[in-house]
Order: C-alpha cells, then structure tokens, then sequence
C-alpha cells in the first residue's frame, strides 16, 4: 500500500471535498459558503489540506493562517466515512502538527459542554476534547463564544494563552470583520459564586 500523505487541495479537489464530504459531516450552521473558503484560500490565509493514500482521499483539514505566523487554528477535520474508527483522525491531526511546526502551536475550538446541551450531546462534546488532549493539545485557560456557541480553546506546542487569544481576536476582526457581539474572545467565564 503506498503511503500516507498529507496536501493542499487544488481547487478542483477542493470543491469535490466540499460537495461530498463537508457538506455531509459538518451541520449548515458551521458551513461557510464554498466561495468564502475558495476566496480566502486565494488570498494566502487559509489551507485546504487532505490526508491521501495513493489516489484516495483519507481525511481533510482546513486551517486559518494567521499573518503574524503565531498560530494556525483549525476550522474543520474530518475522516472520510467508512475511514472513521481506525485511528486516521489522530494520524491526520498528527501531520498537522508536524506541517505547522513552524508556528508556535495550533489552536482548535472545540464545543464546550453546557447543561442546556444534555448529557448525550455533552458526552460526544467531552470526547471531541479527550481526542484533542489525546493529541498534545493543552486547555488554554479561556473560551471563545462565536455566533452563539461556547468553546473550549485548546492549543498544541508551545502556544500560549496570550500568542492564541491575540491571534484568535485578529483571525475573527481581519479575516470576518464582525461586529464583537458576535465574537467575544475571550469569553467571561461564570461568576463564582459568593460564600
């Protein structure tokens, strides 16, 4: 069997993966339109990368590039199905990391559990956060509430707290410019409460 690789998608790919792929493990509410991700690639701030095996698409990543080259935060990672279960999305995040080892780390917003959520959609929130401390990624101490959703904001190598906020806030002002109600970076935590 040939080898693993990790690449950019040409656009062709690219719009393959969008159509039969993201479409299908991603809900509409988290999908960007095929055109902003297409606009955002040709500007040189946004990879579109997917895991090969010969010919066979594998798996994909898409990542935002920060410009001050302190980080690269992960959009979206997925497995192709029938490729799910095997350990490929550890491998594929596993190359991710070694593609960025240039950057300080990377930074992934994964859902934080809520008690409005239920137990069943926390227990797959809490498991989409096991995979990614599985990995290397740490907490970094603070959560992000876009459009509407809390997460946890996780980074890898030796990414700080400070580096992912600042690049997390120019990621959502340069390459959205969206009003800060919408994106609140970071997002206060609950008030503990007085004993």
């Amino acid at each position: 069997m040939p080898d693993r690789i990790l690449r950019p998608l040409d656009r062709g790919e690219l719009r393959t993966v969008y159509r039969e792929h993201l479409r299908a493990d991603f809900p509409a509410a988290e999908r960007k339109p095929l055109g902003a991700i297409e606009s955002a690639a040709a500007a040189g701030c946004y990879d579109t990368l997917g895991l090969f095996q010969g010919e066979a698409l594998l798996g994909y990543a898409f990542l935002w590039r920060d410009g001050e080259g302190e980080c690269a935060l992960l959009d979206y990672l997925a497995i192709c199905r029938g490729g799910r279960g095997r350990g490929l999305g550890s491998e594929l995040l596993g190359m991710l990391l070694d593609h960025y080892r240039a950057f300080p780390g990377l930074l992934v917003e994964a859902e934080a559990e809520e008690p409005s959520a239920g137990e069943g959609e926390n227990a797959l929130r809490r498991r989409r956060l096991d995979f990614y401390r599985r990995a290397g990624f740490r907490d970094l101490g603070y959560r992000a509430r876009l459009f509407g959703v809390t997460y946890d904001c996780l980074g890898s190598g030796r990414l700080t707290a400070r580096e992912a906020i600042a690049a997390h806030r120019r990621h959502y002002a340069r390459a959205l410019r969206l009003p800060g109600k919408l994106v609140e970076i970071p997002y206060p935590q609950l008030k503990k409460e007085k004993s």
